[in-house]
């Protein structure tokens, strides 16, 4: 065979522009960066300590996910929020999801309870130590564990391209007493897996998910400078 094969470069590190990218991210869905805000990429590439390119980069791609409005001669401002991008997502994910949780659970039942089962633990510490920043990593770590059980990590990535509005309106309710929920809930599809019941699982899963969206009308009315 002609073929000369090389081996795979190693995994590259974070460029600039990931990085910032990264931070910007979760400074908009934690709404550190709230809906409306001015964003200026000289003052961007001042504060975080590099050159411009790398931010004007970060802000494209933050405009494709939805997030920034970037228009020529005009200031670019964090979006507000769309109710038909969190009800988009809400129906990508919850596709996606429950079917790795079907998948997941024929592949490796037990080790996908099991890890679940230590997130919850995790998800208790954090919850008694009104943590809310640990606490919504851990939410999204035992979201991901369903996908990686079902061996779709890459699924993940597909959902979370998808959610950064839906990402934001759960900061509007992360309260201690809705962090109390989302782990109750959590442990509702924990037990029932622990009890071979996938129909059940699938079921609080899908209402889990769906959750936001039944009562986004009054989380809208409470925040209603957030919304488009």
């Amino acid at each position: 065979m002609g073929l000369k094969l090389e081996s795979f470069a190693p995994a590259q590190k974070p460029t600039t522009t990931d990085e910032v990218f990264n931070r910007l991210y979760q400074a908009v869905i934690s709404l550190e960066l709230p809906p409306g805000t001015k964003m200026s990429e000289a003052e961007i590439a001042s504060t975080l300590n590099v050159s411009r390119q790398p931010v004007r980069d970060a802000f494209y791609r933050l405009s494709k996910i939805g997030l920034l409005l970037v228009r020529p001669q005009r200031a670019t401002r964090v979006t507000k929020i769309s109710e038909k991008a969190v009800f988009n997502a809400v129906f990508v994910r919850t596709a996606l999801e429950v079917e790795c949780l079907r998948t997941a659970f024929k592949l490796a039942p037990k080790k996908l309870t099991s890890l679940l089962k230590e997130n919850l633990a995790a998800q208790e510490i954090a919850y008694k130590q009104e943590d809310p920043a640990r606490f919504h990593q851990l939410d999204e770590s035992f979201h991901l564990t369903i996908c990686e059980c079902a061996e779709q990590a890459h699924v993940w990535a597909l959902i979370q391209e998808q959610k950064a509005h839906l990402d934001r309106v759960r900061y509007l309710t992360l309260s201690q007493e809705h962090r109390r929920n989302v782990a109750d809930e959590h442990l509702c599809i924990v037990g029932a897996l622990e009890g071979n019941d996938i129909e059940t699982a699938e079921r609080k899963l899908r209402a889990h998910l769906g959750g936001i969206g039944e009562h986004l009308e009054k989380i809208r009315s409470d925040n209603e400078e957030c919304f488009a």
